[in-house]
């Protein structure tokens, strides 16, 4: 603003953004703060439940026999294979979780910090930070292709024009002329 009242000559113009503090923090908790604390909390929910089926289960003691070690009943191969998958989509939420909160976390700590240092931060610096948070929007297909195989090859299918070397071959086979989708990691037959 002092450069612009003292550099007449200049034909530049500058759009600043500068909010006072109720806003910074109002637009910081509804906007990064308030969906962070819900994610926590959900995530909370959804690993706790998990951590329980890692625990071995045990057999329970019978009444005849004396104190011992109790056994250990040998996973079974659904229960095997449903803690392989729980797990992927534990590392998966934690990944894309943590991408997001990496990336926002500077702005949104800067939005709120900006006001009360009587707006001292660098313009670059918000830049950077606000750049930042943009990227995390650019890094989610990414993230989603590289973690998740049924998104992986919904996004190889749809960037290469439909090329049927990454589509699953159907249960029907190819008589009748018909599209597919994949729902959830299995595909669907359209006709």
């Amino acid at each position: 603003i002092q450069q612009r009242q003292f550099n007449k000559a200049s034909n530049s113009t500058y759009c600043i953004f500068m909010v006072n503090k109720p806003y910074a923090i109002t637009c910081s908790v509804v906007a990064f703060y308030i969906p962070f604390l819900l994610m926590v909390l959900a995530y909370h929910r959804i690993y706790e439940p998990w951590r329980g089926l890692q625990e071995p289960r045990q057999h329970p003691q019978e009444p005849h026999q004396g104190p011992q070690e109790p056994r250990q009943h040998p996973p079974d191969q659904h229960s095997s294979h449903r803690m392989k998958t729980e797990t992927k989509a534990a590392k998966t939420l934690c990944i894309i979780m943590g991408c997001f909160c990496l990336c926002w976390a500077p702005f949104f700590v800067t939005n709120i910090v900006d006001p009360f240092i009587n707006y001292t931060v660098p313009s670059k610096l918000w830049t950077a930070f606000l750049w930042l948070g943009y990227i995390n929007s650019g890094l989610n297909p990414f993230l989603y292709a590289f973690l998740n195989k049924a998104f992986r090859r919904a996004f190889l299918i749809i960037l290469c024009c439909g090329d049927e070397r990454y589509r699953r071959p159907s249960i029907l086979g190819q008589t009748v002329p018909c599209s597919t989708t994949t729902i959830n990691g299995s595909t669907h037959v359209l006709r």
